[in-house]
Parts: C-alpha cells; sequence; structure tokens
C-alpha cells in the first residue's frame, strides 16, 4: 500500500470466529468498486463515511445481531449504518 493510496482508499476487514472461505462471507455481490454519494454534513468530521456504502457493506458481510467494530470511528456514520442494519456496534475515536 503506497503513500499515494493511503489518501485515497480505505479496507473494509471482515474477523470472523469460524474458519469460512472468502466467498461464502458476501451475501450481496453487486456493490460498485466506485461510489458516489453527496456528503450530508458538510461542517462534520472531515473524513466522514457515506452511509449508504457503509451500510451495504455491513449488510453484505454481517447478520442481523452481529457486531460491528469501529475502531476509528471519527463522526460513527458505522454506528448509524450498523443501528440502521439492526447489529450491534463498538467503536472509539480520539475525539469521541
Amino acid at each position: 500500500m503506497g503513500y499515494r493510496s493511503r489518501r485515497t482508499t480505505e479496507y473494509c476487514i471482515v474477523l470472523q470466529r469460524e474458519p469460512r472461505k472468502a466467498k461464502g462471507v458476501w451475501k450481496i455481490h453487486n456493490i460498485p468498486d466506485t461510489w458516489r454519494e453527496k456528503s450530508k454534513n458538510g461542517n462534520g468530521h472531515p473524513h466522514k463515511k457515506p452511509l449508504d456504502l457503509q451500510g451495504e457493506l455491513i449488510a453484505a458481510v454481517s447478520n442481523e445481531g452481529d457486531i460491528v467494530l469501529d475502531p476509528a470511528a471519527g463522526d460513527f456514520t458505522v454506528l448509524e449504518a450498523a443501528k440502521l442494519c439492526r447489529r450491534n456496534f463498538l467503536g472509539c475515536d480520539l475525539n469521541g
């Protein structure tokens, strides 16, 4: 991961208890490689994540009642998406 892609790329990591193949984890397969969404909070956190995209990713790799972890939650957009998808959430941020 070079310094250029680090500024424009984010990663979603899926951790599981049981050993499973990655192909069996993703339930939604039509999430586009590039996501455009207008910011709904122009004065908020500088790294605000797209709420709709977070919801799609959460729904694609988890089930209702699962725990979603965001150790760098920022403005807690992932929390909002997790609530909408009926998931539990653990998260923190230096300023939160």
